[in-house]
């Protein structure tokens, strides 16, 4: 199972894993989830006709995780069906999108507002904690990856 480019007719599986992945890993009221959700949404919509972006998926048609790195350094998506948490699949993602980054960027790292939830994987991927200049909402954690 290869990472490859994310398609127009991947969109409303990609959604459907975003809101699952939400509804079950973010710990969180569920009127944020729903917040989460529509943005989410949002993003994915943009990304596909983005020509700053990489945005890639792993499974094939049967998709199990997404990645979405807008203007090559904000990396606004990461989601995997949380059955698969634990199997590598969003590692895999990320270093996967890092590579193209690093071929398009001058800002030489990539930032992500992390969901409480998702901290331990930011950190074990090699992000850092960091504090931005603008003030970010309390139920997300402001990560920089240097490259």
């Amino acid at each position: 199972m290869d990472i490859e480019e994310v398609s127009s007719t991947d969109l409303v599986q990609l959604m459907e894993i975003a809101k699952i992945a939400v509804l079950q890993s973010v710990d969180a009221p569920e009127e944020l989830k729903q917040e989460i959700i529509t943005d989410t949404n949002h993003h994915l919509e943009a990304g596909l006709i983005s020509q700053s972006s990489v945005f890639l998926k792993k499974g094939g048609e049967d998709i199990k995780g997404f990645i979405l790195i807008q203007d090559y350094w904000n990396l606004s998506d990461l989601f995997v069906i949380p059955k698969y948490h634990g199997e590598g699949i969003g590692k895999e993602l990320f270093l996967a999108a890092l590579e193209k980054c690093k071929n398009h960027t001058n800002k030489n790292y990539i930032r992500v507002n992390s969901s409480l939830n998702a901290q331990s994987f930011y950190k074990s991927v090699g992000f850092e904690e960091f504090i931005p200049e603008r003030t970010v909402p309390e139920y997300v954690v402001p990560f920089i990856y240097n490259f």
